[in-house]
């Protein structure tokens, strides 16, 4: 390492060591939220501690080294919980993965359990359109208050990332707006869609009649 590396090196673990001092406590209880225990979440901090002392970025401020550091955290959070999920279904046997069928589903709840599903798999797909269709910004805001919240308020979850909190909540607000507009649409384009083709079923009857 150069002697300016090193230099960098010092004034960064300088730099983090009040800082943890002062935000380790909310860090802490934003990651267990995530992974449920306490030792689970010290690891995730010093891990990504480790991290940026490793990377040993060149940081303008104090404010600066915080926002890096809740990043990190965030970041090292969400690849634990995913590697902990992806162990558990790895170990999971597949006879305790399987819903056990239905005893006696009758032709009838079949067609309707099909047409539920169908319609589960169209409006998942919708809200993937919608939420691909908005700004970065705004999708990220809905990513991290919304789909990964795990229960936090957005206070806690900007603080971690690095986001001011009013920021975060007014991203998360035009977000929504974006995405209900969006939605009411393609339902109303949908449901005038489903409204014709009755329509066409209805006159077909008539047509053969009429011939």
């Amino acid at each position: 390492m150069h002697a300016g590396e090193s230099g960098l090196a010092e004034d960064l673990r300088a730099a983090l060591g009040p800082i943890l001092a002062h935000h380790s406590g909310r860090w802490l209880r934003f990651i267990m939220g995530i992974l449920g225990n306490e030792a689970d979440a010290e690891d995730v901090i010093q891990e990504a501690v480790r991290r940026v002392l490793a990377r040993n970025q060149p940081l303008a401020s104090e404010e600066n080294v915080r926002m890096y550091l809740g990043r990190a955290i965030g970041n090292a959070a969400l690849e634990f919980y995913n590697h902990r999920k992806r162990e558990r279904l790895r170990q999971t046997p597949i006879r305790d993965g399987i819903l056990p069928p239905d005893p006696s589903p009758g032709p009838h709840d079949r067609m309707e359990e099909r047409e539920r599903s169908i319609e589960r798999d169209w409006l998942l797909r919708l809200l993937h359109k919608g939420l691909a269709c908005l700004p970065s910004k705004q999708h990220e805001a809905l990513r991290l208050t919304i789909l990964e919240s795990r229960g936090l308020s957005i206070r806690d979850i900007g603080m971690t990332n690095g986001i001011p909190y009013s920021t975060l909540r007014h991203r998360s607000k035009q977000g929504l707006r974006r995405l209900r507009k969006y939605l009411e649409h393609s339902l109303a384009g949908k449901a005038a869609e489903e409204g014709q083709k009755q329509q066409v079923r209805r006159r077909g009857p008539e047509m053969r009649g009429q011939n």
